[in-house]
Formats: structure tokens, C-alpha cells, sequence
């Protein structure tokens, strides 16, 4: 995709929210690295870790936003693998106003 082009999507109006959960396989002793790395892109969540694997969310307006986090993810020193194993899309008018808020901090 031309830069342009993603500009455009990511700049575009949406009227769906989309989650993703993440299964991040990371060399263990890379595991603080790569946490900090993954809380420092943003829209993303960790919720598990233990023993070179680690559980994470991401959410966005688009799956430009998930697919470029995830990718992020994965060229991460220490991490060997970051697979989506779960994507919902939902109406952006489906979420309440403390969602909406909470994601655009």
C-alpha cells in the first residue's frame, strides 16, 4: 500500500471498532524488553505472560491498526513468532462513551 494511501485509512472516519488478541512466543529472558516495548506502542494491552509466551490485545478502528501493531510486534528483538488468534469487529455505536474514551487516551 502507498503511504498515502494508509494515511488516508488511517485518517478516515470509521464507524467500527475492531479487538484482536495476540499470542506473542518471545526468547524468556528477552521478556522485559519486549513488554516495555509492547506497552510503549499503544492500543495495546498485555495480559498474560509466562514461560516465552505472552497474551496480547490490540484495538483500533481498523485492522490497519491491528495488522500494523502485530507486525510491530513481531519484528521485536527477542519475539520469534506473533499470531492473531481472535478479531471482532464491532459498531462504534455499540460501545459506551467510557469505552470510546479509555481507547483514545
Amino acid at each position: 500500500m502507498r503511504p498515502e494511501a494508509h494515511d488516508r485509512l488511517a485518517e478516515a472516519p470509521t464507524e467500527e471498532w475492531h479487538i484482536a488478541s495476540i499470542l506473542v512466543h518471545l526468547r524468556p529472558e528477552r521478556s522485559p524488553d519486549v513488554r516495555a516495548a509492547v506497552a510503549a506502542l499503544g492500543d495495546v494491552e498485555v495480559h498474560a505472560e509466562e514461560r516465552g509466551r505472552m497474551v496480547v490485545t490490540v484495538e483500533g478502528p481498523h485492522e490497519g491498526r491491528i495488522a500494523d501493531r502485530m507486525t510491530a510486534i513481531h519484528l521485536m528483538p527477542g519475539v520469534m513468532s506473533a499470531v492473531m488468534v481472535f478479531h471482532h469487529a464491532e459498531p462504534m455505536a455499540a460501545r459506551t462513551a467510557e469505552e470510546v474514551g479509555t481507547a483514545h487516551r
